[in-house]
C-alpha cells in the first residue's frame, strides 16, 4: 500500500525539522512513501528546510504552495496532490516514531477501517518555558479538555474523532475535502462528515504521535479561544457538529457569570459563585495534585491549575463570542475562506 503523508506548514522552521526527520526514520518501505510539503505562505526558514530535506531523503517529496497562507487550502493542496492508497495528516510540530506508519497501515487493513490513529502525547513546547509541563499536564487531563479519546483514551477501539490520522485516500472521494471556511477545527468538520456517513476510525492508544504544545497562557489562551469560536461557527452545519463535552466550558462560564451578577445584585445570592468556585477550584487542585504524583513533577501543583483555567475559560469565552458572531448576528454567511495563521 502506497501512503502519502500530508503537512501543511506555515512559520514552523523551529519543529519541523524534527517532524521530518521522524519520516525519514520511518521502516515502512520508502519506495511506497511519498511526502507533499505544503508552504503555507511562511515568513521563515520553512521553505529551506523543506527544499533541503527533499534534496537529502530518499523519499519521494513533492513541495506545493499555498500562497493564501490558511491552513484548509493547505490541507486540500495537499490532499488533492497524493497518489496514495492512504494519506497521513501530520503538522509541523509533530513527530513519530519509526513504525508508527507500519503499524498504522497493517491496522487499517486488519481492521478493514477508513482510518486509524494513535494517541497523541503532548510534549511541551521545546522553548523551556515554565508553563511547559503545566501545559502538557492540562491537555492530557481530563479535566482540562474533556473525553477527547484520541488524547486521553488508554483502550483501543472505535472512535467517532481521531486526530492526525490515517486516512483511506477514497475517503476523499466519497465525502469531499476540507471545507475552506473553517480557520480552526478543519480535521474534525471533515472527521464528523464521514462518521455521518458511515466511515469507521480506529483508535490505537499506544501508537503515540508526539505534539509540541503552545509555549505560554497566552499562546494556550488564543487556541482554544479561536477553537471554541470556530465550533460555534458549526452548529447548524451538521448533527455532531457541538457534542456534549464541547458545551461544558461554555455553560460554567455562563453559569459562574449569572451567580457573580446575582450576588453583586442581592448579597444572599453570595454563597452560589462562592460554592461554584471552591468546587472548582477543589477540582483544579485535586488534578494537579494527580499529575504532579504521576509526572513527579511537584511544580504542576501550582502552575497547572492556570493552565486548565486558561483552557476552560478561553474555550467558554470563544464559544460565547462565535455563537453571537456567526449565528446570532449572521456573520457565518459572510465567511467564504479560512483566515491566515
Amino acid at each position: 500500500m502506497k501512503v502519502s503523508v500530508v503537512i501543511s506548514a506555515r512559520n514552523e522552521e523551529k519543529y519541523l525539522p524534527e517532524c521530518l526527520a521522524s519520516l525519514d526514520a520511518q521502516d515502512y518501505p520508502h519506495d511506497k512513501l511519498e511526502i507533499i510539503l505544503v508552504d503555507s505562505a511562511s515568513e521563515d526558514g520553512t521553505r529551506r528546510i523543506m527544499e533541503e530535506f527533499a534534496r537529502r531523503t530518499d523519499i519521494e517529496v513533492k513541495i506545493l504552495e499555498n500562497p493564501r497562507g490558511d491552513t484548509p487550502r493547505g490541507l486540500n493542496t495537499g490532499f488533492k496532490a497524493a497518489t496514495g492508497d492512504a494519506v497521513l495528516l501530520l503538522i509541523g510540530h509533530s513527530f513519530i516514531p519509526p513504525n508508527h506508519i507500519s503499524r498504522a497501515v497493517k491496522l487499517l487493513q486488519e481492521k478493514k477501517a477508513d482510518g486509524v490513529c494513535g494517541r497523541i502525547v503532548t510534549i511541551g513546547s521545546g522553548q523551556n518555558t515554565i508553563w511547559d509541563a503545566a501545559i502538557a499536564a492540562a491537555m492530557e487531563s481530563p479535566l482540562g479538555i474533556g473525553n477527547a479519546t484520541a488524547r486521553v483514551g488508554g483502550k483501543p477501539g472505535w472512535i467517532d474523532n481521531p486526530m492526525l490520522t490515517l486516512y483511506r485516500r477514497s475517503l476523499f472521494e466519497r465525502f469531499g475535502y476540507i471545507d475552506e471556511r473553517l480557520t480552526r477545527n478543519q480535521d474534525y468538520e471533515f472527521n464528523q462528515r464521514c462518521y455521518a456517513g458511515g466511515a469507521k476510525f480506529w483508535f490505537q492508544p499506544d501508537m503515540p504521535v508526539y505534539y509540541h504544545n503552545r509555549p505560554t497562557l497566552r499562546a494556550l489562551w488564543r487556541q482554544y479561544f479561536n477553537s471554541a469560536r470556530w465550533r460555534a461557527f458549526m452548529l447548524g452545519e451538521h448533527q455532531r457538529a457541538v457534542m456534549p463535552r464541547h458545551l461544558v466550558p461554555p455553560l460554567f462560564v455562563l453559569t459562574l457569570l449569572i451567580s457573580v451578577i446575582l450576588a453583586v445584585i442581592q448579597p444572599k445570592f453570595l454563597p452560589l459563585p462562592a460554592a461554584i468556585v471552591g468546587v472548582y477550584l477543589g477540582a483544579l487542585l485535586g488534578a494537579a495534585l494527580a499529575a504532579a504524583v504521576s509526572r513527579k513533577r511537584p511544580g504542576l501543583i501550582f502552575t497547572m491549575p492556570l493552565a486548565i483555567m486558561t483552557i476552560h475559560f478561553a474555550y467558554g469565552f470563544g464559544f460565547w463570542r462565535g455563537l453571537f458572531e456567526f449565528i446570532i448576528a449572521g456573520g457565518r454567511k459572510k465567511v467564504v475562506a479560512a483566515e491566515r495563521q
